[in-house]
């Protein structure tokens, strides 16, 4: 009877680790919906979306897998499904983010006419790159053996892992404490004017890569409409042409029909624009081309329209804030029902309520900071004593399966979150940052190859922050995740001690980050792609934003759309230096896109 009794409670306590994971994925689930229905361009392929959006599940699983793996390991309770979720999540992550991923980004970024090409264009490009990765590995492989010779055959696997979350964790250390600090920092953010000077900054960076774009699509549409006047209509690339013409026409906010129309000079092109319809490779090139200036135009109008949006509200919010009168912009006076007074309430709460909901945030999240950042700096004790507040809060909640699980979660998804912000603030990602409905194929795949990437690791360095990277107390357990990935101890010196030691310079690195020292220590050491993306300064782009505000309002009232001062033929003698060169005077603005 009493080994009925354990047999149903461990059933029991099954159910319910289970139907927690069932939740969570129930979650996870909705919110990948939201983010491709948000950012994908219409014309992504489905098979896109759900490559992406599998690469962004396993990414996000390790959220709900490692809340149920640390409680089967401390309630002694191992589970076989969890072994299988955590080997399917572990190599789904690394066949997407060195294999699948790569390949697939540059295959649907290539300009080719046909799959093969398509492929074979995949294949040079990546090959390139894995190719000098490889030689670096073999030599440092080579170092290894003659260093450490003991090293086996078998324990190639577990060196090849052990490389990858040393990559992993060191970059995912530097990525985590930039976001650790700047994402109270800018939640602490909430007083609308300082939040208009961050938009007016904004507005002017994304006016300037508005008209940047513009130039660029319209020299692109002229290209192609001089080569296809060259062209032959005999020529055997002809059929090539032809359809570069028609995605242009079809697909190309500036049309070439339109460029024909107003007149374009030949004189403008460099002889290399000229040369692309020499052969098939060149039309491949073209095609590439325009569609990367096409996506650059979208991304770079979505994202000034948004910021001029953002701009518009909290020029609203200031004013009635001034005048105590909270009534929505937009609302008809004194209309009724609910939908009136849910705008209403929502309005207050924008105007009064969410300046101090944010200042209380962040004052939260800084005490979360600071407990990542001392259960970060105290691994190097190895639990004795046991100085990591977020280990002895786990370890004090036994009692409650559900309340350890999410214990685990939220230190868990919130390294995560900071690890990811910090990766798409920083320039080098700009290409391929996700923008509102208008985001490449290849940049939600290369974001989705981003995120694989650190998955692993960030759990690997959750587990040392509250000490179960091992035997767990002393009493035999571990986590699955700990007995499928190895250890590290196979590589020379740095495996021994990179877990311990090498989150103490996160201490370093945030302070750094907190006294804004960061970007000029990276600007004089590296390129500046490397800096991180900073919109909290008052510069020349910011006295622009505020002039192109005040005029995107005054066009709206006109009747206007978003954008479309930016034809306006004085808009370079009102701010000046605006635009990246002086651009031709067209009889027709292409600013409204699809409109």
């Amino acid at each position: 009877q009493a080994a009925s009794t354990t047999a149903t409670a461990a059933a029991a306590a099954a159910l319910v680790m289970w139907g927690f994971f069932a939740v969570g994925l129930v979650v996870m689930a909705c919110a990948i919906g939201w983010l491709l229905r948000r950012y994908a361009a219409p014309s992504v392929p489905y098979i896109v979306l759900a490559t992406t959006a599998y690469a962004w599940a396993v990414s996000m699983s390790i959220v709900l897998i490692t809340p149920i793996d640390v409680w089967a390991a401390l309630k002694h309770q191992p589970e076989r499904g969890i072994g299988i979720l955590w080997r399917v999540t572990y190599w789904s992550t690394q066949v997407l983010t060195w294999l699948a991923l790569p390949f697939f980004q540059v295959y649907a970024d290539a300009g080719d006419f046909t799959v093969g090409g398509r492929c074979l264009t995949s294949l040079k490009e990546n090959g390139l790159l894995y190719g000098l990765a490889g030689a670096a590995g073999a030599v440092g492989l080579l170092v290894i053996v003659v260093y450490e010779r003991t090293l086996a055959l078998s324990d190639l696997p577990a060196l090849g892992m052990a490389l990858s979350n040393t990559f992993g964790l060191s970059a995912g250390i530097l990525l985590m404490g930039y976001g650790l600090v700047e994402i109270p920092r800018e939640m602490w953010k909430s007083d609308p004017g300082h939040l208009l000077k961050w938009c007016a900054h904004r507005a002017g960076r994304f006016a300037e890569d508005v008209l940047r774009t513009t130039n660029e699509l319209e020299s692109v549409v002229t290209i192609i409409v001089a080569n296809d006047k060259q062209m032959p209509r005999r020529d055997p690339l002809r059929p090539y042409m032809a359809a570069i013409s028609t995605a242009a026409e079809q697909e190309s906010p500036v049309k070439p029909s339109s460029v024909v129309a107003s007149g374009y000079d030949m004189d403008t092109l460099a002889a290399d624009d000229l040369e692309y319809n020499y052969d098939k490779a060149g039309l491949a090139a073209l095609r590439r081309r325009l569609a990367a200036a096409i996506h650059d135009f979208k991304g770079a109008h979505a994202q000034y329209e948004e910021v001029i949006r953002q701009a518009l509200d909290q020029e609203a919010i200031i004013k009635c804030r001034q005048l105590g009168v909270y009534e929505p912009p937009g609302l008809a006076a004194g209309e009724a029902g609910w939908r009136g007074y849910a705008a209403r309430a929502l309005w207050r709460w924008r105007c009064v309520g969410q300046p101090i909901g944010r200042k209380v945030m962040a004052a939260l999240l800084v005490c979360f900071s600071g407990c990542v950042v001392w259960s970060e700096a105290t691994i190097f004790t190895g639990g004795h004593p046991d100085l990591s507040p977020f280990s002895r809060a786990i370890r004090g909640s036994l009692g409650s399966e559900w309340g350890l699980q999410l214990l685990v979660m939220m230190p868990l998804a919130y390294i995560c979150i900071c690890t990811y912000f910090a990766l798409f603030r920083i320039n080098a990602f700009n290409y391929n940052k996700l923008l509102p409905r208008t985001t490449t194929g290849a940049a939600l795949m290369q974001n989705g190859s981003l995120m694989a990437r650190f998955a692993a690791p960030t759990c690997w360095n959750l587990l040392h922050m509250v000490n179960m990277d091992g035997v767990i107390d002393g009493q035999g357990g571990t986590t699955v995740f700990t007995q499928n990935m190895g250890t590290m101890t196979v590589l020379p010196v740095l495996g021994k001690h990179l877990n311990t030691y090498l989150p103490l310079l996160l201490v370093v690195h945030c302070l750094l980050i907190w006294l804004r020292l960061w970007d000029r220590l990276a600007g004089a050491c590296v390129s500046s792609k490397y800096k991180f993306d900073n919109d909290d300064v008052d510069d020349q782009y910011t006295e622009k934003g505020r002039l192109l505000i005040r005029k995107e309002g005054e066009a709206l009232a006109n009747g206007l759309r978003i954008g479309e001062i930016l034809a306006a033929d004085d808009l370079e003698l009102q701010l000046p230096g605006l635009a990246g060169r002086k651009r031709v005077k067209k009889n027709k603005s292409w600013f409204n896109f699809g409109r």
